[in-house]
């Protein structure tokens, strides 16, 4: 491995000739053979041969990697006889490779463990094979490209009017879905602009405000939440169950309450260990008693950036702790784990703290919880787990806790929260009714400010037991 003259990190590097101005190269993230060419008055040119090699071979691909720079260097010889410039017309798919190469070295450089790397990747390069899609497969010049088109991104990701197969796509199932794949659109142009390709950027802020218009996530109004949450605590407290029974609800309408609290993702729930919790030496003794600190580890946030979570949910955490069958270490601090026991997960299956909890379980249970609550509380709102998560941040906002706090403790973008979380809130108070209905939250948030170690339940009339 060597650096090029630019810095950049380089694998296998082959000249093609002595001159020295012409060689094949590798990258770290990829196996695929890229060449550089420096080209007289017009600078540099890097760009991928479209060649694969092998990472335990290095012959293989190489000689045709190198006839595919030996017929470009021709190329630029005959078009600067003409007169012409060698430069080829600039497209908008022909850099998605360098690009995403240049992402897969940048996500694995956050995350050694391996998994978040490639769901991610993956993500990436299906969001990209979807931007193909949007312009039918047409590579258009990048001078010609019509920014305005990408605002019809957002509705056209909803419908399927296309009968050709290959264009054929399912309404995205999950609400934030179309904002993702525009995040990583968002990244392409920039990194288009960055190298030089393009001279400006699309209006993406605009163009994700659009997407909001027509894929919005589904929380639950205070209302919704005190009923559902009532009845949630009913459905596990049934005295008609198996002991596994009684365990796995019980289990589940505690990990509800924690992400209605913590803003924790489900998968980030689910891969917490009882190491990562921590008291929070900021609070004082008496809040130290309901406020805590969560780290949640890289390897299971969506992002693979760790963060550290201020949570009012002690008494949850520590009802799962007693669930468990784990004695609180005497005299220790909050989670009053046993040191052998740091490195075990929070939610496990009954009577095998080994195993996680299934994800069969979580499916039956909401099955069940969504027959008791949907028809009554829900109305037309597709209420998920995500939800309360979603809901978490929506009460959080309302309660007026300061944007920065707010997005380093959820893990989401300012910029996502502003667009998403305050138009709720601004919706939200359009509506009197519910206003008057909650009369207790707002009373109680008056008196205790904007605290994020403030309990949800605290200020509703929602019973916990």
């Amino acid at each position: 491995m060597g650096r090029t003259g630019s810095g950049k990190w380089v694998m296998h590097q082959t000249f093609l000739d002595r001159q020295k101005d012409a060689y094949i190269y590798k990258r770290p993230a990829t196996n695929r053979w890229q060449y550089f060419l420096s080209i007289k008055g017009e600078g540099e040119e890097r760009k991928s041969t479209g060649v694969d090699g092998d990472p335990d071979d290095i012959e293989v691909g190489k000689e045709d990697a190198l006839d595919v720079l030996q017929e470009r260097k021709l190329e630029v010889k005959a078009r600067h006889q003409q007169g012409l410039k060698a430069r080829r017309v600039k497209k908008l798919f022909d850099f998605m490779d360098d690009f995403l190469a240049e992402e897969q070295q940048r996500i694995a450089s956050h995350n050694k463990k391996g998994m978040i790397v490639e769901e991610t990747f993956r993500l990436k390069t299906h969001h990209l094979n979807l931007l193909k899609k949007f312009y039918k497969f047409r590579s258009i010049k990048l001078e010609d490209l019509d920014y305005g088109k990408l605002f019809e991104y957002p509705t056209w990701r909803t419908k399927t009017v296309d009968p050709r197969p290959e264009y054929q796509l399912k309404p995205p199932k999950r609400n934030h879905t179309i904002l993702t794949e525009l995040t990583t659109i968002k990244a392409y142009f920039a990194f288009l602009l960055r190298k030089g390709y393009i001279s400006r950027e699309p209006d993406f802020a605009s163009i994700q405000r659009e997407s909001m218009k027509v894929n919005r996530r589904d929380f639950l109004s205070l209302t919704q939440y005190t009923q559902t949450i009532n009845t949630v605590r009913a459905w596990y407290k049934s005295s008609s169950t198996t002991p596994t029974q009684a365990y796995n609800r019980e289990m589940i309408y505690l990990s509800m309450l924690i992400m209605s609290n913590s803003a924790l993702r489900k998968g980030e729930l689910k891969g917490l260990k009882w190491g990562d919790l921590e008291p929070n030496p900021n609070l004082d003794k008496k809040d130290q008693k309901v406020g805590h600190l969560i780290r949640v580890r890289a390897e299971i946030t969506k992002t693979g950036e760790p963060r550290t979570v201020q949570s009012p949910t002690v008494e949850y955490f520590d009802r799962l702790r007693t669930l468990q069958g784990i004695k609180k270490k005497s005299g220790a601090p909050f989670p009053s784990i046993p040191l052998e026991l740091r490195d075990q997960l929070v939610l496990t299956k009954y009577n095998h703290p080994d195993e996680p909890l299934g994800q069969g379980t979580w499916n039956r249970a909401w099955q069940e919880i969504k027959e008791l609550c949907a028809h009554r509380y829900w109305g037309d709102k597709n209420i998920t787990y995500y939800s309360f998560r979603h809901t978490a941040i929506s009460f959080a906002v309302q309660r007026q806790v300061p944007l920065l706090q707010l997005s380093r403790n959820s893990g989401t973008g300012i910029r996502y929260v502003e667009q998403v979380y305050y138009h709720h809130e601004s919706e939200s108070k359009k509506n009197w009714d519910t206003l008057m209905q909650n009369r207790k939250f707002y009373d109680v948030v008056s008196k205790k400010g904007s605290s994020i170690n403030l309990k949800l339940e605290d200020a509703l009339d929602v019973e916990v037991e």
